[in-house]
Order: C-alpha cells, then structure tokens, then sequence
C-alpha cells in the first residue's frame, strides 16, 4: 500500500514543508473542530498510517493517546503513539498551554470577584456570591478565548484546528484486544481503516468547549465558599428578657428580631459594627461588636444575663481544666475560641477520626448567675 504525498485526490499545495504538504495558517484557515471519525484497531499496538494525524503531512514526532477503564478498584490503561510532524505536534502543545493558562486567569478573576463584591455590596448575601463567581469565571473564560484565540492550522488536507490533539483513544473493553480510536482528519482515518479493514464511523461535530468551560466554574464556587466564610464572622443573638427584641446592624444594613428568651444568628461582614437593640421601634440599647474573621461571637443587650464555658468529654477522652469556666459578668459582646456549640445542648454522640478512641466538646451557654446551672 502507498502513502505517496497526493493519497486520496488531494492536490500538492505550495509551502515551506518538503512535498508541499500544507500552508501556513491564512485566509482559508478554520479554527472550529469538523466531524470526526472512529476506527476499530485489531490491538493498542497496531500500526499506524504513517503521516501526520492532524495535517496528513510528513511524520516528525508522536504523540501519546491513552484511555483509562476502571473495574472494581483495578485502573487499566492503554496507550498508542500517534504520528504528527513537528508544526502540528508544536500547535497542539500551544493551544493546550494557551488553554490552561486561560483557565488560571479565569480561575484568578473568580477568585478576586467575592473580594470585589463584599466593597462594593458589604452585606451580600452568600447565595449571590456563590451563584454569580461562577458566571464570572464563566463569563471571563469566554471573553479571554474570544481576545486570544488559538491559532488555527490551515485545513486543506483535513488538518484539525490545531488547538487539540488530532487523534484520541476511546474507552474499550478489559479483556478484548480491539481499540477504537477517534480522529478529525478524516483522510488519515480512511487511511487507517482501509489498513485494518474496519469501518470508519463518523460521528458528528467534536465539541467545542473544553473541560475547562466545566471545571474552572466548579473550581471558583468551591474556593468561593470558605472566601467568603473567611470575609465573616458567625454572630448569634441572645434575647434573656421577656420581650421581643429587634438587633439593628449599622444602622439597617441587617436585621434579626429575637423572641423572648430565644437566640438566632446571622453571619455578618467582618470589622466592626454598631448593633442597636430595638424595643417597639426604639432603641434601648447599643452593642460595639468587632467582628473577627472565621470569628464566633455573641451578642447579649444590657449585659445582665451570665454566660459560662462548659466541657465535656465523650468516649476515652479526659478533660484536662475545670468543666464549666464563667464569662465575665457584665459584658454585651463575647468573642468566642475553640468553642464548637453556642446557646445549644451537647450533642448526644459525635464522630471521631480513625484511631481515635474520644473527644472533647465545649459549648457557650447562658447560665444561671448565682448556681452556674446551665439555662438553654
């Protein structure tokens, strides 16, 4: 069989290759992917037509095409090396760099936009941060492949846009020799089936959004998250009286209304912050809060009620310090350390960690002011 440098009816082109086998990318250049093919080889080392994948031009370099299957917990993996001359194997190296450095600076801008939001709009809601940091870097992946796009490979031999690899593995099956392979030179695929004599299938267009465009959206909401946990502190609301009370964040920028002898929480933006307490639309008292990042805090009007540490051990663990620490009495606003429940009971069991045989929880709890008892 021969692979002269006119196989197929394709006319020799002028160019710098020896043979005339392409141009440089001009006019005619397409940069979108065409339909591709797929070929059943009778094993994962079967020859290969020996020509470029991509352009049909004289082979240089290969490059490897794997597929991964998984049964069980066993991975089995099968590679062949695919013949490219050096321009194409040069291209696709390029359009892979260009888009993993397009999905850093989409990932980089997602990671600015909670910064930016909480200037701009200090008490926004967390489901609007992590709903809207994935549209940006959506947004900034697309705005970057429309400024920098990836330089197309002329196609007048079948040459695929250059921005990816011309010719992937397809998964398989364990235990059977035949591998399928997929490719967008169509001429190179006819090639390949006419030396297996197997039946090249086309199989539509090849998408054209790259993992990417999936998972740097991904990658930003998930970094999002503990972003903008860290920009708040976690407040929670003592009301001890007998009354409603209504807590007015720096001046209606947020409000919680409390029931009698109640608690709630919100997570506020760290810094400080003034919290007046209102009864029946007046203010009758004010709280200084300075609000830590990844911080706990509570917030108690007049500062009469009394607040107290309690510990307890669970399983094997022993406590080392006095189980029940009080909080200085007279105080409207407590910071809170090491402290895993505020104004709720101990759970009744926890998990542990492989090898651990116990563990230690400390909760912050109203008290009664003369025995210590705990009140909630």
């Amino acid at each position: 069989m021969s692979f002269g440098n006119n196989v197929g009816g394709f006319p020799p082109q002028p160019g710098p290759f020896a043979g005339g086998y392409r141009t440089p990318a001009g006019p005619g250049a397409v940069g979108a992917e065409e339909t591709w093919f797929e070929a059943e080889v009778p094993f994962a080392g079967a020859p290969l037509p020996p020509r470029c994948a991509c352009c049909f031009g004289p082979v240089e370099i290969h490059r490897t095409a794997s597929a991964t299957v998984t049964v069980g917990r066993t991975h089995y993996t099968r590679r062949m090396e695919i013949p490219y001359c050096r321009a194409c194997e040069v291209a696709v190296k390029e359009g892979a760099r260009r888009g993993r450095l397009q999905g850093f600076l989409g990932l980089a801008v997602a990671a600015v936009f909670p910064l930016l939001l909480s200037l701009v709009w200090l008490y926004a809601p967390a489901a609007v941060t992590f709903v809207a940091t994935p549209v940006v870097a959506l947004g900034a992946l697309l705005l970057l492949a429309k400024l920098w796009p990836t330089a197309p490979i002329a196609r007048h031999r079948g040459a695929t846009s250059g921005a990816r690899d011309a010719v992937w593995m397809l998964p398989f099956h364990v235990g059977q020799n035949p591998t399928r392979l997929a490719g967008t030179n169509e001429h190179w695929m006819r090639q390949l089936g006419e030396m297996h004599r197997t039946v090249v299938t086309p199989r539509g267009r090849r998408r054209t959004l790259d993992a990417r465009y999936i998972v740097v959206p991904i990658v930003a909401t998930l970094l999002a998250i503990p972003m903008w946990f860290g920009l708040h502190g976690r407040v929670y609301f003592d009301n001890p009286t007998t009354s409603p009370l209504t807590f007015d964040i720096d001046h209606g920028l947020a409000q919680v209304t409390v029931a009698p002898n109640g608690h709630e929480d919100l997570y506020l933006p760290a810094g400080e912050a003034v919290i007046d307490v209102m009864f029946e639309g007046r203010a009758v008292d004010r709280i200084s809060a300075d609000i830590e990042h990844f911080g706990k805090h509570l917030a108690s009007p007049f500062g009469r009620a009394c607040y107290a540490t309690l510990s307890t051990a669970y399983g094997d663990a022993v406590l080392d310090g006095p189980r029940r620490q009080m909080a200085p009495a007279g105080q409207r606003w407590h910071t809170l350390h090491r402290v895993q429940s505020v104004l709720e009971p101990f759970p009744r069991s926890v998990s542990v960690g492989r090898g651990q045989r116990g563990a230690i929880r400390v909760r912050f709890t109203r008290v009664h002011c003369l025995t210590g008892a705990p009140m909630l």
